[in-house]
């Protein structure tokens, strides 16, 4: 079974440079799809071509987006990457093999990277399946991006080089729908609950709504079922 390589997404970033050198960092460990979410500076753009080195070609392919929401459509399983503890209702971890064996290995998963100065916020970490921390020395825990990247790279290749086989907890994750048809299912059961008044008081909605998102996403849904449960909410509403 052909494994699929993870596609690297970095949203907002601020220099060219830092786009270049994780085009060079992907290519290192035979990774070449990359994803850029609104670049500071204008595309296509010649410094990130230059400190690229020899991996120009991952820049000129690179898929441009105007927000995160479009760039992952495509994705089965979102990784989140973030240098500090975000207070989320959503899964984390920091232990790179608990992370690469729950890995859908014939799906597509995008890693996403946030700007240089901010990380990702936290609208857009509530896209994601799972948060991922580097752990760090504690007196210095910011990374470069370009070197963010490199470490994630370096443990996806040397991770999938030791485990060849794919387990039963694998075979499951394989299912689950893309991120465009979950973020559809989204839109709709939120529209759904505004009009019947359960998202109440509304200072509150957008929490409430965040909870009932992150229980959806700890379900891996498939198509199938979501298409089950659009149904099941539109039967209810007659």
């Amino acid at each position: 079974m052909k494994i699929i390589k993870p596609s690297i997404v970095l949203v907002k970033p601020q220099l060219p440079e830092n786009i270049g050198m994780v085009a060079r960092a992907m290519d290192n460990f035979g990774l070449n799809k990359l994803l850029v979410v609104d670049p500071r500076e204008g595309w296509p753009n010649n410094l990130a071509i230059k400190s690229s080195a020899n991996s120009k070609k991952i820049i000129l392919n690179a898929k441009i987006y105007n927000n995160l929401d479009k760039a992952l459509e495509s994705f089965s399983y979102v990784v989140a990457t973030s240098n500090r503890r975000r207070f989320l209702n959503k899964p984390s971890l920091s232990n790179v093999n608990r992370l690469f064996t729950n890995f859908p290995k014939t799906k597509k998963v995008a890693i996403v990277f946030g700007p240089e100065n901010s990380g990702l916020s936290n609208q857009d970490l509530m896209l994601a399946d799972i948060i991922f921390t580097i752990d760090t020395s504690k007196s210095n825990q910011s990374l470069n991006l370009s070197h963010a990247v490199l470490l994630m790279c370096y443990c996806w290749r040397d991770f999938f080089q030791k485990n060849k086989r794919l387990n039963n907890k694998n075979i499951i994750i394989e299912k689950k729908a893309l991120n465009k048809d979950f973020l559809y299912f989204m839109n709709f059961l939120k529209d759904e609950l505004e009009e019947v008044g359960f998202l109440h008081p509304k200072n509150k909605s957008k929490k409430m709504f965040e909870n009932i998102q992150t229980l959806f996403l700890r379900s891996s849904l498939s198509k199938i079922e979501i298409q089950t449960l659009w149904g099941m909410i539109k039967k209810l509403r007659k």
